[in-house]
């Protein structure tokens, strides 16, 4: 069997590509990958088939009529390889092209300016119901764009939205900006796996309560597992502020924390974010008006009201209130019972963790149990009373509806003076 000699050829190769950049393109003009595979196409027409396209296109491997075209294109411009670069299909010339009628473009314009809130789809349905003209929601929004008819922070913010959703479906990592709500079994996992975060505001004694320097603000971290809490009091809710209070918090609470849960306040972002990626913790995000998201630390707030503030511990020095603030931190994990944790301080039930994990879990489940039981409870009274109050409701409507009299003696019951 014959031997091919590789490096023969790679040399025969580099020889053709020499000859053709020195007598196809001897200006050494930059070329597209495309047209540098059209040039090579003409050395080979030129110099290996003796100017016969019919066997350079055979040998090539594209049709006649296409490398004829290139060709003659070529020779057209002097053979200037410039002119191999494929040209762009798009139209040259779109300002000026009626896509559709003009009377149907003040139309649209006419109900823009009507009802300015209108996107696209609502203005093609009325042009549908009421004009009997139908077009497409991206011709629509065209011509709103044309027409400058287009609410740019409105245009901005969906955009945006579209962009956050995209993301949440192609990024695979976490810790990117796309914020994410924690799922539930992080609440129940281990200590250190979630952190609840929230601020509670303070109104400052003998002040009007008017302006934010008439408040302080305390910041509390709530560790979802073990219910330990770090407390922590500042001046102000500066992003930088709350980020320089966040490592010796968590610390604090946990040798190590994973996750942590917010809301949207503008605390949450900024600094304070970036000091969580600097310290490898992934960020949630509660939902904008949801304290279910987050229902430790929203639940430790009231405690905080009825337990502490309500008790006589408010402070004209700032340096008096955090003090006995700390204070309060070492009763709530040291010596208050928690009633989730069967009765035991959140050290203590660290440390039941830590000898025996299965006994804390127990403990949780136990808890969980008990809240379940006693939602459904409630859920089912609730519907009950109010099927009565809507059945007695139809029955008022019912003999409303059928009295023809202007004047009717009927009445709600004294208890459903509500739907009055």
């Amino acid at each position: 069997m014959r031997k091919w000699d590789l490096s023969n050829w790679k040399s025969i190769i580099n020889t053709m590509r020499t000859k053709q950049r020195l007598g196809l393109n001897p200006r050494s003009y930059p070329l597209s990958i495309k047209a540098e595979q059209r040039l090579k196409w003409m050395y080979i027409i030129y110099n290996e088939t003796n100017n016969d396209v019919t066997k350079a296109a055979n040998k090539i491997g594209v049709s006649r009529q296409w490398l004829s075209t290139i060709k003659n294109n070529f020779e057209q411009h002097n053979k200037d390889p410039r002119s191999l670069e494929p040209r762009s299909r798009a139209p040259i010339h779109t300002d000026n092209k009626d896509r559709i009628a003009k009377d149907i473009v003040k139309i649209i314009c006419k109900i823009r300016d009507k009802h300015p809130t209108y996107g696209k789809l609502k203005i093609q349905t009325i042009l549908r119901r009421d004009y009997q003209i139908i077009i497409g929601t991206s011709t629509v929004n065209r011509y709103l764009h044309h027409k400058h008819l287009i609410n740019p922070k409105i245009s901005a913010i969906i955009t945006k939205a579209f962009q956050d959703k995209k993301d949440k479906e192609e990024n695979k990592d976490i810790l990117k900006n796309v914020k994410y709500r924690s799922p539930l079994k992080l609440n129940d996992y281990k200590p250190g796996a979630k952190v609840e975060k929230d601020m509670k505001i303070v109104p400052r004694l003998q002040r009007e309560h008017k302006t934010k320097e008439d408040y302080w603000f305390q910041h509390t971290f709530t560790d979802t597992f073990t219910r330990m809490r770090a407390l922590e009091l500042t001046k102000d809710y500066e992003s930088k502020t709350v980020a320089d209070i966040l490592e010796p918090a968590l610390k604090r609470i946990n040798r190590k924390t994973v996750t942590i849960n917010t809301d949207g306040g503008p605390e949450n972002h900024g600094e304070f974010d970036k000091r969580l990626k600097e310290l490898g913790i992934i960020h949630f995000e509660s939902r904008s008006g949801t304290p279910t998201d987050d229902p430790r630390v929203e639940r430790s707030h009231k405690t905080d009201d009825f337990e502490f503030y309500d008790q006589g511990n408010m402070y004209l020095r700032f340096e008096d209130q955090k003090k006995a603030l700390q204070r309060w931190e070492w009763e709530y994990n040291n010596y208050r019972p928690h009633q989730a944790l069967d009765n035991l301080t959140p050290v203590e039930f660290r440390q039941l963790y830590e000898r025996d994990p299965n006994a804390a879990y127990r403990i949780v489940e136990k808890w969980r149990t008990y809240l379940n039981t006693n939602r459904l409870r409630l859920k089912k009274s609730r519907q009950l009373k109010r099927k009565e109050q809507v059945d007695e409701l139809m029955r008022f409507v019912d003999a409303k509806l059928q009295t023809n009299t202007v004047q009717n003696t009927l009445k709600l019951p004294r208890y459903m003076c509500q739907w009055c």
